[in-house]
């Protein structure tokens, strides 16, 4: 049986904070918080930018990637759903 190692406690260098209608900015400290706004929040679980978003947290998480790229495909999937519900 294989183990999985997972950096549940990955931060990234600079939190990032999104805008909620009606709550206030909430602030995203990595991946891991990342991952449950993703999943829980997003009005449209879905396009190129939300899977890559998720498939960089994830490998973030495990140590495979770097955990500010993962920022980065966050910043750009959460600016794109901001997008699609202005229109």
């Amino acid at each position: 049986m294989a183990v999985v190692e997972v950096n549940f406690g990955a931060e990234w260098q600079k939190p990032v904070a999104v805008k909620r209608d009606g709550y206030g900015d909430l602030v995203i400290d990595g991946p891991r918080q990342a991952l449950r706004y993703m999943q829980h929040d997003f009005p449209k679980k879905n396009g190129e930018l939300y899977r890559l978003a998720l498939g960089a947290c994830y490998s973030a998480l495990r140590r495979r990637d770097d955990t500010e790229r993962a920022r980065a495909y966050f910043i750009a999937a959460w600016g794109e759903q901001q997008s699609k519900s202005r229109h």
